[in-house]
């Protein structure tokens, strides 16, 4: 098991709310599980099926379980947001929702090398999703990839034009340009 959602089955042990804690525990075993189920479902996964539909998980628990995530991420408990986030990342992979909320928890919890790969699913199922593109750029600039960063950061300027519900994004990303920029290569 990733030693982030070993660590989040510890601190989900320790939740005063069971309903959180069994919610946590419940998709820590379903990602333990992913492996066999992947396995089980490769048919259904080459016709472009989910896991969620391959095993005929009911949809509803995705919303429940990205909801509890978004929550919890919202309190700035990333750790135990994680395992649900992830879970609905890997068996709803379809929706871009899920793999950028696993994404910023990763990304909260220092690791941005995982966490870039949630992002460019993310940008791969909603490649106009500024929001993706301006937190992958993120992911970039910290493991040491400062041109692909920059690309990323003048796509989200791109993708934020002319929508003033982005334009902190936007500027945002042109500080981050900026910086780069002025910042001197090894």
């Amino acid at each position: 098991m990733n030693p982030l959602l070993h660590e989040a089955a510890k601190a989900a042990l320790h939740s005063p709310d069971a309903e959180v804690r069994d919610r946590i525990l419940l998709a820590i075993q379903a990602l333990e599980q992913a492996p066999q189920n992947i396995e089980t479902c490769q048919a259904a996964l080459a016709n472009n099926q989910t896991l969620a539909e391959c095993l005929q998980i009911d949809p509803e628990q995705f919303e429940q379980y990205r909801q509890l995530a978004a929550d919890l991420c919202d309190q700035g408990n990333f750790m135990l947001a994680l395992p649900l986030a992830v879970y609905c990342a890997t068996y709803k992979s379809d929706d871009a929702q899920h793999s950028f909320l696993a994404g910023a928890c990763l990304q909260r919890l220092g690791q941005p090398a995982s966490a870039a790969h949630f992002y460019r699913v993310a940008l791969q199922l909603d490649e106009a999703d500024a929001a993706s593109a301006y937190r992958l750029g993120e992911c970039l600039e910290a493991v040491g990839q400062p041109e692909d960063a920059s690309h990323l950061y003048r796509w989200t300027i791109e993708l934020a034009r002319g929508d003033f519900a982005l334009r902190t994004l936007q500027e945002m990303a042109q500080n981050r340009i900026s910086k780069l920029s002025t910042t001197p290569r090894p």
